[in-house]
């Protein structure tokens, strides 16, 4: 098993109909520029606010732009119980992956 709670980039469109709570870690601004469905908007900054909010029982995918914060919060939340997962190279890989399958 993987010792870092990471989601390979092209594996995730497989992943976009499942149930997951999808959180999208950038600020609005880029969020509002260009995101995934079903991914919701919690801004890195303001994310422990939120943690109330979150389920123990459905699995969380987590984004950023390069996958270092989103990694980070991941393993802190597997730590307090969460199943939480990072999107590998974040939303960077991900732009990277559309242009090159069109996939997503």
């Amino acid at each position: 098993m993987n010792s870092k709670p990471i989601i390979q980039a092209q594996f995730l469109s497989t992943l976009l109909t499942k149930k997951y709570q999808f959180i999208d870690l950038r600020d609005p601004y880029e969020f509002n520029k260009l995101h995934l469905s079903p991914f919701i908007n919690i801004p890195f900054d303001s994310f422990n606010e939120h943690i109330p909010q979150l389920s123990k029982q459905i699995p969380i995918i987590l984004l950023c732009y390069t996958g270092h914060r989103s990694l980070k919060l991941a393993q802190s939340l597997n730590q307090l119980g969460y199943h939480a997962y990072s999107v590998e190279g974040g939303f960077y890989t991900i732009q990277y992956e559309l242009k090159r399958h069109s996939s997503f």
